[in-house]
């Protein structure tokens, strides 16, 4: 037994549905399955679909929760390996939940500008940006969600078609160009 209480094992089922299809495509029926119980009894637990996405939808993630840190890797390639190891490990990854839970907001603009602040502000402390726009910082976020999205939604850059230590490596090296380009303080 996982110690975990059956709505526990409903809402980290959701999540990785949700995750992996977003909300639309995410049915009572498969959470259910995923978790092990009846659909109803997902019902009886979380009362709608709405309030099961509402308690599995983590609230947006900021860059600088990452546990994963390497005091001897550049940002960069950390940055992508956190990303890669997820993927490998079938973690969910927030770089995919964050446009999910903007789309998915009853008032997106509010969890968009939370989103991007939470988001720009947690990787400019990781990578030195005090620049006043925080365009560099800006160009990392951007190339992590292309990353995140394209190997967790579109599946692209498979462990069968390149090896993860690669990926990290040429992947990381994009995204350290990008943080090696910001001005000293």
């Amino acid at each position: 037994m996982s110690g975990k209480s059956t709505r526990d094992n409903i809402i980290d089922a959701a999540r990785r549905l949700f995750a992996q299809r977003g909300y639309t495509a995410t049915t009572i029926k498969d959470v259910a399955e995923l978790a092990g119980y009846s659909p109803a009894m997902v019902m009886k637990m979380m009362g709608s679909k709405a309030e099961l996405y509402k308690a599995a939808a983590p609230t947006l993630p900021s860059a600088a929760d990452d546990p994963h840190v390497c005091e001897d890797e550049a940002p960069g390639y950390r940055l992508v390996r956190n990303i890669v190891e997820r993927r490998d490990a079938d973690e969910s990854e927030p770089w995919v939940m964050m446009p999910l839970l903007i789309h998915e907001a009853p008032d997106r603009h509010a969890v968009r500008a939370d989103a991007r602040e939470r988001y720009i502000r947690g990787i400019s402390g990781k990578i030195g940006d005090t620049s006043d726009d925080r365009l560099p910082t800006q160009m990392v976020v951007a190339v992590l969600l292309g990353l995140a999205s394209g190997i967790r939604t579109v599946g692209i850059l498979p462990v069968d078609e390149i090896d993860p230590e690669d990926l990290v490596r040429r992947y990381g090296a994009v995204v350290q160009s990008i943080i090696d380009e910001i001005p000293a303080p």
